[in-house]
C-alpha cells in the first residue's frame, strides 16, 4: 500500500483543529477559529492539503472577515463569495478524473445540495448575492463539510453529530401508530431543536432513512409519522427538501447494481421511500408544504437512466404542481441563468 504524506504531524493534530472549528456541544471557552485558520495556512504550504479541509478555513475566515466596523460590506460580501465559490468549484472539479460531467451531475454524485451549484453560478456570473444570502450559505457549507468529512474522522471526543444523532433515534422511537396530537407536537418541538443547524437537519433525514423508520407495514405509510413530518416542515421548511434529497439519493444512486432492472424485489427498502415520496409530491395533505420544496435534485436525478428514475419522471409528470421544467444539465454552463434568484427562494438562501 502507498505511504500516504499529510501536512499534519498525525491524525490528532486534525483532530485537533476539527475542534476548533467546530467546538463540542456545551463549549463556552475562547474562540479558536482564527487560530484553525493560521494552522490550515502553515499546512498549505507544506504540500497538498485535502479540499475539504482548505474550504473549511476560508469559509471559517470569511466568517471571521464579517465585521463592518473593519472591513466594507462590499469586501465582506467579495470574501464570503470567494469562498464559497472556491468550496463548491474545488469539489466538484476534484470528481472529474477525465470524465465529461456537468458541474450539477458531480453535485449529486457527492450528494451536494443543487442549490449550491445553484448559488454557485448566481455569485460567478451575476451580482454578489446579499450578505443574508452568504451568511446563510456559508453556514450551510460548514455544516454540510462536516457530514461529508469532519465527522467520518476517528475520533473519542464528543463532537457534534454524535449527540445530536441519538438525540433524534431516541425520539423518534417514540413515533408509534396512534399518538396523540398534543404528543407528537412535543416530539416536533424537540426534533425541532436538533435542526437549528444544516448539520442536525440532515442527521435526521438520513436517521429517518438509515434507521428504517420510514419503512412501511404491509405498504401502508404510518398516519403519525406523516403527521409529524408535516410539522416539522412547518417548523423547518428545508428539512422538506433535505429529506427530498437524501430519499431520491438511495433510491436512484444508493445501490445502482439493480437501479435498470425492472424486476425489482418487492421487499426492496426502495418500495418504502417511493411510497413516500409519492405521497409527499402528490398528497393533498402536501399541497402547502411543496411550495417550499427544492426540486432541482429530484429534476436532475430523473435524467438518469433506470427504473427508479422512469417511475420518479411519471411522478413528476402526473401532477402541474409537481412537474419540473429545468434545463438539461448538459447545458451545464447556462444553466437556469435565467431564473436567477426567484429559483434561489424556493432553496431557503432569500429570507
Amino acid at each position: 500500500m502507498a505511504t500516504v504524506f499529510t501536512p499534519w504531524k498525525d491524525e490528532s493534530a486534525l483532530l485537533a483543529v476539527r475542534n476548533e472549528f467546530y467546538p463540542p456541544p456545551g463549549y463556552n471557552g475562547p474562540d479558536h477559529r482564527s487560530h484553525a485558520c493560521k494552522i490550515v495556512a502553515l499546512w498549505k504550504q507544506k504540500g497538498t492539503l485535502p479540499h475539504p479541509v482548505e474550504a473549511t478555513a476560508l469559509l471559517t475566515d470569511a466568517i471571521l472577515h464579517d465585521d463592518a466596523e473593519r472591513n466594507s460590506v462590499f469586501s465582506i460580501r467579495a470574501t464570503y463569495s470567494a469562498a464559497f465559490c472556491r468550496f463548491v468549484t474545488g469539489l466538484v472539479d476534484s470528481k472529474l478524473h477525465g470524465q465529461r460531467k456537468t458541474m450539477f451531475a458531480r453535485a449529486m454524485d457527492l450528494g451536494l445540495p443543487a442549490s449550491f451549484v445553484e448559488l454557485r453560478h448566481e455569485a460567478t456570473h451575476r451580482e454578489l448575492p446579499s450578505l443574508v444570502v452568504l451568511r446563510k450559505a456559508a453556514s450551510r457549507s460548514l455544516d454540510w463539510l462536516w457530514g461529508y468529512y469532519w465527522g467520518e474522522l476517528s475520533s473519542s471526543g464528543a463532537t457534534g453529530i454524535p449527540p445530536i444523532k441519538e438525540m433524534i433515534r431516541s425520539s423518534l422511537k417514540e413515533t408509534t401508530k396512534g399518538k396523540h396530537p398534543a404528543s407528537l407536537n412535543q416530539l416536533a418541538a424537540r426534533l425541532g431543536a436538533a435542526c437549528q443547524s444544516e448539520r442536525g437537519v440532515y442527521t435526521l433525514a438520513r436517521v429517518l432513512i438509515d434507521e428504517a423508520i420510514l419503512n412501511t407495514t404491509e405498504h401502508t405509510l404510518d398516519v403519525a409519522l406523516d403527521l409529524l413530518l408535516q410539522k416539522l416542515t412547518d417548523n423547518k421548511p428545508v428539512f422538506l427538501s433535505v429529506l427530498v434529497e437524501e430519499m431520491v439519493n438511495d433510491l436512484v444512486f444508493a445501490s445502482s447494481d439493480n437501479n435498470n432492472n425492472n424486476k425489482v424485489d418487492p421487499e426492496d427498502s426502495r418500495n418504502d421511500l417511493y411510497m413516500w415520496l409519492d405521497h409527499i409530491l402528490s398528497s393533498p395533505e402536501w399541497e402547502s408544504a411543496r411550495r417550499v420544496l427544492s426540486r432541482g435534485y429530484l429534476d436532475a436525478a430523473c435524467k438518469n437512466p433506470g427504473y427508479w428514475t422512469d417511475r420518479l419522471r411519471r411522478l413528476n409528470t402526473r401532477d402541474p404542481l409537481v412537474s419540473l421544467s429545468l434545463p438539461d444539465p448538459a447545458n451545464d454552463l447556462h444553466m437556469r441563468v435565467e431564473t436567477g434568484w426567484d429559483s434561489l427562494k424556493d432553496y431557503g438562501w432569500c429570507s
